[in-house]
């Protein structure tokens, strides 16, 4: 009797984790000749897991449910992006997603600068 209900709760937990994917990824600087980034922040919108890319610039999220996803890619200094992935438990999402850099610019960073810097004179002055 132990061994049946040891068989019958093994292969529900199988059928259950049966379900799962996975989605593997790769983040690339698409200025430096898709280089690997280090320490891009990948984020599950719908779930709010995260993980961030290690050396080469991977990342792998496991057990996910099967379904729609939208993944958030960023990096400081580049632009975010969002990709729609679909996750199935009989084949593993590869993606390999290269980001560009903000085009934010330096006449931008001026102009921030030094309106702040007139702010902090304005209050002097008073």
């Amino acid at each position: 009797m132990k061994q049946i209900l040891f068989t019958m709760f093994f292969l529900a937990t199988a059928l259950i984790s049966a379900q799962n994917g996975t989605i593997n990824g790769k983040i690339t600087d698409a200025e430096e000749g898709n280089s690997p980034l280090l320490f891009a922040k990948v984020t599950i919108k719908e779930t709010g897991t995260k993980v961030t890319t290690d050396v080469n610039g991977t990342f792998k999220f496991e057990n996910i449910n099967e379904g729609a996803y939208t993944l958030i890619c960023s990096f400081t200094g580049y632009e975010t992006k969002e990709i729609k992935v679909e996750v199935n438990s009989k084949t593993p999402n590869n993606i390999t997603l290269a980001l560009g850099a903000s085009s934010l610019s330096l006449d931008d960073l001026a102009m921030v600068y030094a309106s702040s810097e007139q702010k902090d004179n304005t209050i002097k002055n008073n």
